[in-house]
């Protein structure tokens, strides 16, 4: 009794130093914040101040952990809803312009004219060549039944081109596709886990099932980069039984502890599935293919998802803001964490592959903590992703698609388009005019033994032996760019479909010569291998 009498003493001793320093801390942060008002040299802005010093503090915790202005309240609900007031497109940044990358199907920039590749110049006749990102998305949203008037510069086009748009409620779908492959799979893209992402690949699957013989199911979260948690766990309940765990929640708070549970019937429990990953699935993601995994459910194909084990909640603070902040890690149904990073100082650390702490399938299958989902089948894309990286870097094939747009006013349907042997070295002929280089690792490594021979001395005696590596490494280079056709002809031709027949074509012709589809039909095409990569190693 005596021993519990002192810990309780020393948890309030604890809790009264506790509370002092933050009293303490908040006295020196307000004088510091009015002798600035008061006394700096020039006159400040009080809210650029505050919200300067509030984001450097947590950046230094992680960087999910994030204050939500009033302003941009707005525009964070619409990420959890898949709904907000706007034109229906997207856009990414160019050299000097933003521009227009997909016009949303029948929303109102597509059914205005706009197009994909127009660059911004103007919005309701402000100049906006130039403005960020964030300034142009904020003016191109607003109220439903608003007119907005956009004047973008078009190749092909002499003159700006002006539309004006009413604004509607823009409906993001998170389920842009599914239908049937050839070989009775069915494949589904799923692209976030906004509200109802469990109903419609529900659904999806069902509609399919009313239809078709489906021998097995495709689930595609390559690039979803998560949402609701309890949207992952819909998802996954379409698949799994009622009452199966699929996550847990623990915090330093005991009270927000919880287990996820399944709540319905499945849909199908027995049908054999493929999960599609990549580096870029992550959170909610790896929740669905990390239960699909650790319960034996399916198989998951791709690449090592990106390892984000962290959940986040919102809290709402005054005048409308808000703060989205890391209460707690997710374990999902094995008991490990996923967490690829540890945050110190909000400087991440990598959690070394020899500290990934061993777990087990309900199968017996070994799975580890510690560094995102693991696939059952690595589909290795490493060369590719290294070539595209810098493909997309300036733009390259978003503009080729653009100069093939301008020679050809239609195209073949997206599950018939395909790019010939010609246009293929007509792309790689667009990349040397606009003087695209790709360098391998060994010629980085050669420029910086060039850079190494030039400040000691000795560039002068080794110039001869280096321009003979450096004419068989540019000839190099030219064979990755030729050993990744498939893959790269692949992309353009999605780049292209964009353009013509938008979101869903461009889903439609990357069905076509997909590594990872591939690799998810084999599985089903022979039942023998789909159920031994189930079953443990010994």
């Amino acid at each position: 009794m005596l021993g519990l009498v002192i810990v309780l003493g020393l948890f309030g001793i604890s809790t009264e130093l506790n509370d002092f320093e933050i009293a303490k801390n908040l006295e020196i942060f307000s004088n510091i914040y009015r002798e600035l008002n008061t006394f700096y040299v020039d006159e400040v802005d009080p809210e650029y101040l505050m919200e300067t010093g509030v984001n450097a503090m947590l950046n230094s915790l992680d960087p999910y952990t994030t204050y939500i202005p009033a302003d941009e309240v707005a525009q964070f609900r619409s990420t959890i809803t898949g709904k907000y007031g706007g034109v229906g497109a997207s856009i990414l940044k160019g050299k000097e312009h933003i521009i227009i990358s997909l016009p949303y199907e029948n929303g109102p920039a597509q059914k205005a004219g706009l197009k994909v590749g127009d660059r911004m110049l103007e919005i309701d006749g402000n100049n906006v060549v130039g403005a960020s990102m964030q300034d142009i998305s904020t003016q191109m949203r607003g109220a439903p039944n608003t007119d907005v008037t956009i004047k973008v510069a078009r190749d092909g086009a002499a003159d700006p081109l002006s539309f004006t748009l009413t604004r509607e409620e823009i409906k993001l779908t998170n389920t842009p596709y599914y239908g049937m492959l050839e070989d009775n799979t069915a494949y589904i893209v799923l692209n976030s886990f906004s509200e109802n992402a469990g109903k419609n690949v529900a659904k999806a699957l069902t509609s399919l099932k009313e239809k078709h013989d489906v021998k097995g199911v495709i689930l595609d979260l390559r690039g979803n980069t998560g949402g609701l948690l309890t949207e992952a766990v819909n998802v996954a309940n379409v698949f799994l039984d009622k009452g199966s765990m699929i996550v847990q929640i623990k915090g330093r708070d005991k009270a927000t502890q919880q287990v996820f549970r399944t709540l319905n019937n499945p849909i199908d429990n027995e049908v054999p599935v493929c999960v599609l990953i990549n580096k870029s699935s992550a959170s909610a993601s790896e929740i669905v293919a990390g239960a699909i995994q650790d319960l034996d459910r399916g198989i998951i194909i791709g690449q090592r998802s990106y390892g984000k084990g962290l959940v986040q909640n919102t809290r709402n603070l005054s005048f409308g803001a808000k703060i989205k902040l890391t209460t707690a890690r997710y374990y999902i149904p094995s008991g490990r964490c996923i967490q690829a990073l540890r945050y110190k100082n909000g400087k991440p650390e990598q959690i070394a592959d020899s500290l990934q702490t061993p777990y087990e399938t309900m199968g017996g299958r070994s799975v580890y903590a510690g560094g995102g989902i693991k696939p059952d089948i690595f589909v290795d894309n490493t060369a590719f992703l290294k070539i595209m990286s810098t493909l997309n870097k300036d733009l390259y094939l978003f503009d080729f698609a653009a100069a093939y747009e301008l020679k050809h006013k239609t195209i073949a349907k997206p599950s018939e388009f395909q790019l010939t042997d010609d246009d293929f070295e007509n792309f790689l002929t667009f990349l040397k005019e606009k003087g695209y280089a790709y360098k391998t690792e060994t010629e980085m490594l050669l420029e910086q033994l060039e850079a190494k021979a030039e400040k000691e001395a000795y560039s002068k005696v080794m110039q001869s032996e280096l321009d003979d590596i450096r004419k068989v490494l540019s000839i190099s280079g030219q064979d990755e760019l030729r050993k990744q056709k498939g893959r790269l002809m692949h992309l353009l031709e999605r780049y292209i479909v964009t353009r013509y027949y938008y979101e869903k074509g461009s889903l439609e012709t990357g069905m076509r010569l997909d590594k990872e589809i591939e690799a998810a039909q084999k599985m089903f095409a022979d039942p023998s291998i789909y159920e031994q990569t189930l079953k443990p190693t010994k």
